[in-house]
């Protein structure tokens, strides 16, 4: 016996090609399948196997590690775009206070609150909703 490296598995081209279809493109097995030109039983078989599944794992870090990379670029050039808004005379000063709100939120959601009264209004006084075309008819009086 000899102590000889072991070989990676090998993986076809087509599965390799359903795997970026499916990571980069966000399409179903089924899709990605079709894609490669395999069937989808012969995909999901393919997945199963560790070796495509450690590829997957990559591919997908691979993916985010991109899509996180594009992210810090685009924000460093949407700063560089509202810095050049922020000290232009032609901006309006609407525009400027507008632009510092959302640089000093920083990416985050403004909270919002909203209030729903729930409560049921027998009497009256709340509001209704009359569909389009339809008549509103006051009863006043009797018992």
């Amino acid at each position: 016996m000899t102590d000889q490296p072991r070989q990676a598995p090998r993986i076809s081209p087509k599965v390799r090609e359903a795997i970026e279809a499916r990571v980069c493109k966000g399409l179903s097995i089924a899709a990605a399948a079709e894609e490669a030109g395999l069937s989808r039983t012969g995909f999901a078989k393919a997945l199963q196997r560790p070796a495509v599944a450690d590829l997957l794992s990559q591919t997908q870090a691979r993916f985010v590690a991109e899509v996180n990379s594009k992210r810090a670029l685009h924000r460093a050039r949407a700063l560089d775009v509202a810095l050049d808004l922020l000290n232009s005379d032609k901006t309006d000063d609407r525009v400027k206070v507008k632009l510092i709100e959302i640089l000093l939120q920083d990416g985050k959601a403004p909270a919002v609150a909203v209030h729903v009264d729930a409560s049921t209004n027998i009497g009256g006084g709340g509001y209704e909703f009359v569909r389009p075309g339809a008549r509103i008819v006051d009863i006043e009086g009797g018992q």
